[in-house]
């Protein structure tokens, strides 16, 4: 079962606008730029952020440009998280194991340890083993808030070796994955970011699926209307094999002692029938502050071809298009063109150890604590967190 890493958030009504003056500067340089008015007002938006509400906010698909990657549109800042106002505020820090999820050694705990603010920023850490020495203390975090379309910027130092898994990613509902069509991966799973232990690189993935009278695909099992309750297909772009679903972030040395990358920012743009992220693009603001133009950033030379940025159409994704079928006979009145991704989902963020494929380590095995027992210590650090929501 693989509920793991992913993705969120809005659009609205999209009018022809004259070109604005652009300039280019850093995501922290817009902080200042927009200003405290802004930022004030984008935050109390609705009356308040600390319920578990879903903004809808609908408009016009802002396309990416498939050839070179640039995004020319028009976002204005929704939501800016307080990263040191301490994370109850606008995430729930959960409390379970991964035993039945991704089988990985964690066990997400909220004891203070695990999910905390420190200095202005927000933090996942892999605090502890377990009092039996095969499960490893680490956190968890699901924002309240749930978003349909929107873009969304993470900056992040991101952990790596020591066979850690952490994500930035996007789910419905709950851990589970409950949503309108069902629990996962019937509503739907958006990745921005997922890599493990010594890849230099992230996979962005969108995961899908549907119904099935037993576990498997077509023409194993035919599908079902069954809200993926007991058994499913699994629909997703995961593509080991290739380079298909990766994007380069920087190079990785466990044996050099690299067990954390730099901070990077990690953008999601998603729109109806489409979505994209981004490493470290350059983004370009107007006057206003808001943001107009999103290009990728030059490909170093230690990618060796790989891409800085990824985007799927749903036209020409057929793990997506796949699960057409499912959403229209079981869901005609519910569902849009791009189900499962036309739904609220919610910021999910994620530190694993162990559990993928070739992984040393599993739930419940000694080698939590032994093998992968250098994870302790690791954490996800998060600088920003915003959504931005797109108008004319």
């Amino acid at each position: 079962f693989r509920s793991s890493l992913a993705l969120l958030v809005a659009r609205r009504a999209l009018r022809a606008v004259a070109e604005p003056a652009m300039r280019s500067v850093s995501l922290a340089a817009l902080v200042a730029a927009v200003g405290r008015a802004q930022l004030a007002a984008a935050s109390s938006d609705g009356g308040g952020l600390r319920g578990a509400t879903n903004r809808s906010l609908t408009g016009v698909a802002a396309s990416v440009d498939v050839g070179s990657g640039v995004l020319h549109s028009h976002f204005v800042l929704k939501k800016r998280y307080d990263l040191a106002a301490g994370p109850e505020a606008d995430f729930e820090i959960e409390e379970h194991s991964d035993e039945f999820l991704t089988h990985s050694c964690s066990d997400y705990t909220n004891d203070g340890s695990t999910v905390f603010s420190r200095e202005g920023n927000l933090v996942l850490k892999v605090a502890s083993a377990g009092k039996s020495g095969k499960s490893l203390n680490s956190g968890r975090i699901m924002s309240k808030e749930s978003y349909r379309y929107g873009l969304f910027t993470f900056t992040a130092k991101v952990p790596k070796c020591n066979y850690v898994w952490p994500a930035i990613w996007l789910l419905p509902g709950n851990k589970d994955g409950q949503g309108p069509y069902g629990t996962w991966p019937c509503s739907g799973e958006i990745d921005v970011l997922e890599t493990v232990h010594d890849q230099s690189f992230g996979t962005f993935n969108v995961v899908a699926g549907y119904g099935a009278s037993s576990d498997g695909c077509y023409p194993q099992a035919q599908m079902s209307c069954n809200t993926c309750k007991p058994t499913y297909c699994t629909s997703s772009t995961m593509n080991s094999q290739s380079q298909a679903d990766r994007y380069f972030v920087q190079p990785t040395n466990c044996e050099a002692g690299d067990t954390s990358w730099e901070e990077h920012t990690f953008v999601l743009n998603w729109q109806p029938d489409e979505l994209t992220t981004w490493i470290d693009p350059v983004m370009s603001w107007d006057a206003q502050g808001n943001l107009v133009k999103l290009e990728p950033k030059a490909e170093p030379a230690a990618a060796n071809g790989m891409k800085t940025w990824k985007t799927y159409k749903r036209q020409s994704t057929p793990t997506w298009l796949a699960v057409g079928d499912y959403h229209q006979q079981c869901f005609p009145a519910e569902a849009g063109a791009d189900a499962p991704f036309d739904i609220g989902f919610k910021i999910v963020l994620n530190i694993a150890v162990g559990g993928y494929g070739g992984a040393p380590c599993v739930w419940g095995a000694d080698s939590c604590s032994t093998t992968c027992g250098g994870a302790i210590g690791s954490e996800l650090i998060m600088s920003d967190i915003s959504v931005w929501e797109r108008r004319a």
